[in-house]
């Protein structure tokens, strides 16, 4: 049978991560370690500056008062006695797409495993409102979709890489294999001044702006299809490095 390491941001008692647990729990040996708290936007930040308690809460069943990437890392090093054959951060209550990958938890759960060399696949659930502190999410239709997307994966012959999927509230059930779009963030600044006289901030994600065109994630979502986008973990710009070639060379 195959083996799952089961992440996610929203913590060990989302009802994202335990409908997806349950899903895939009849098919694979499903070992979960998720954060205890909800962990949004931290990216793949590692706790360094406190220790790390971990809280084993049932057969294969964790708790870390830490982020994905520490769950991730914890699991893999000292938890997992097998590697498993893929890593699934999710399903998180709220969109994943474009730039958002580069602030998700869900996503660095996801890349967090891929340093490990095991295939990653991120998930997110779309409400079905704007606002999705206010809106539905489909768990069991979602976590059935989940399943069968990482049964497909499982099949492929030297699996690797990292996949980021999005699956609208209402979706025509169609999972098509997507680029990224472009989404971009003005957070909301709120100035506030504490009893003492200090000023303080909160910082909101404002009303970011989306476009993509054909064959992207946030086409894909409009239209009421499920985004899959292949993500590499590479950052060099080789066009830049052309341009910088020589101009140094009298320093």
């Amino acid at each position: 049978m195959k083996k799952i390491l089961l992440t996610n941001d929203d913590g060990i008692r989302s009802m994202g991560i335990l409908s997806l647990m349950e899903s895939l729990s009849e098919e694979y040996d499903v070992f979960t370690v998720a954060p205890s708290t909800e962990k949004s936007a931290v990216s793949m930040a590692l706790t360094l500056n406190s220790p790390l308690r971990v809280n084993k809460l049932r057969e294969n069943f964790y708790s870390v008062d830490g982020t994905p990437s520490d769950c991730v890392n914890i699991a893999m090093r000292k938890l997992v006695k097998k590697k498993p054959d893929i890593v699934i951060s999710g399903m998180n209550m709220g969109e994943n797409l474009s730039e958002d990958i580069l602030y998700s938890g869900t996503v660095g759960g996801a890349f967090s495993g891929f340093l490990y060399d095991v295939p990653a696949l991120a998930v997110s659930m779309i409400s079905d409102k704007d606002s999705y502190s206010r809106g539905k999410y489909d768990f069991e239709s979602s976590a059935e979709i989940v399943k069968d997307v990482a049964r497909k994966l499982l099949s492929l012959s030297g699996l690797k890489g990292i996949y980021n999927m999005n699956i609208p509230y209402k979706n025509n059930k169609k999972v098509i294999v997507t680029s990224l779009g472009n989404k971009r963030y003005k957070p909301d600044i709120i100035e506030r001044t504490d009893p003492r006289g200090k000023k303080y901030y909160w910082i909101g994600t404002g009303n970011p702006t989306s476009t993509g065109k054909r064959g992207s994630d946030i086409w894909a979502v409009k239209n009421g299809y499920i985004s899959l986008s292949p993500l590499r973990f590479n950052l060099n710009c080789f066009e830049s490095s052309l341009k910088l070639e020589g101009i140094f060379d009298e320093i």
